[in-house]
């Protein structure tokens, strides 16, 4: 793993309001065949980099009668220099973003 804290958060570990499946087709919509899926979640390697996203579905979130997925998505770096990983990872975050903040 690359040295120091990830850009998401600070952190290794971010929590999404997004299922596994919307997470994944977040990821192929910016990185096409960069993405592939191994036995413990997805794998993306382009920019220099190979980042490994698992994916853990949690307890949603309840609203009223709006119901709100939720995904523990742990980070770590397979391969590549610290400003590629960052650099992906800043690619990553910006595609995942969904409406509403």
């Amino acid at each position: 793993m690359v040295d120091g804290a990830l850009p998401w958060s600070g952190q290794p570990v971010r929590l999404m309001n997004s299922t596994p499946a919307e997470f994944e087709r977040a990821l192929r919509l910016a990185f096409a065949e960069g993405v592939t899926v191994d036995d413990s979640g997805l794998l993306l390697a382009t920019d220099g980099a190979q980042l490994h996203f698992a994916l853990r579905s949690e307890k949603g979130v309840c609203i009223g009668a709006l119901q709100l997925p939720l995904l523990r998505v742990e980070i770590s770096v397979r391969d590549g220099s610290r400003d590629g990983a960052e650099k992906l990872l800043a690619r990553v975050d910006r595609a995942t973003l969904r409406g509403g903040g």
